[in-house]
């Protein structure tokens, strides 16, 4: 986390339920923190997303004893910010869609956001995985900021994605 104080890590297999009880403990923190409510709703939201993304869209990890998704979820705070980052291993030929997808849409500015939001809720279309293309235009969205990304290799099939979103903690930003 850099420059971040650490608040909350996990790192593991997802459920939905897992994400429920995840959500409730960073809202606890963030109470904690008494960070702003538009701020605590703006963390909330962006997790919700980012897990359920990394919940449905992860690949298998062979492990001793099976195979088992691996996430991984952090949530800092700086002096203006909370840094939230998501990751999770995929399959390595998604690595230029996801790219694309993302710097595509750190492209636009916050009006194009919106309606591109606005569009996908009237017009989307559900996927074989359960979602419409929203979650990273809700990330965006709810942040006011771009969204940070890596990619490592790990081994000819996958690679470890993840996604850094910051949502400021000054009025307007």
């Amino acid at each position: 986390m850099g420059n971040h104080q650490l608040i909350f890590g996990y790192r593991g297999s997802l459920s939905n339920d897992l994400i429920s009880s995840l959500i409730q403990l960073v809202d606890c923190k963030l109470k904690e923190q008494e960070a702003p409510f538009r701020v605590k709703k703006s963390v909330i939201n962006i997790l919700i997303e980012g897990l359920q993304n990394s919940l449905f869209h992860s690949t298998e990890v062979k492990k001793k004893g099976g195979k088992e998704d691996y996430s991984l979820f952090l949530l800092g705070k700086s002096k203006d910010a909370y840094v939230i980052r998501i990751g999770n291993f995929v399959e390595k030929h998604t690595q230029d869609a996801l790219l694309g997808k993302i710097e595509r849409l750190n492209a636009m500015d916050a009006d194009e956001i919106q309606q591109m939001y606005l569009d996908v809720l009237d017009h989307g279309t559900i996927s074989d995985k359960g979602g419409a293309g929203l979650g990273f235009l809700r990330m965006i969205r709810d942040s006011g900021n771009k969204l940070g990304y890596s990619f490592e290799p790990t081994d000819d099939n996958r690679i470890f994605y993840c996604i850094e979103i910051v949502v400021s903690t000054q009025s307007g930003k």
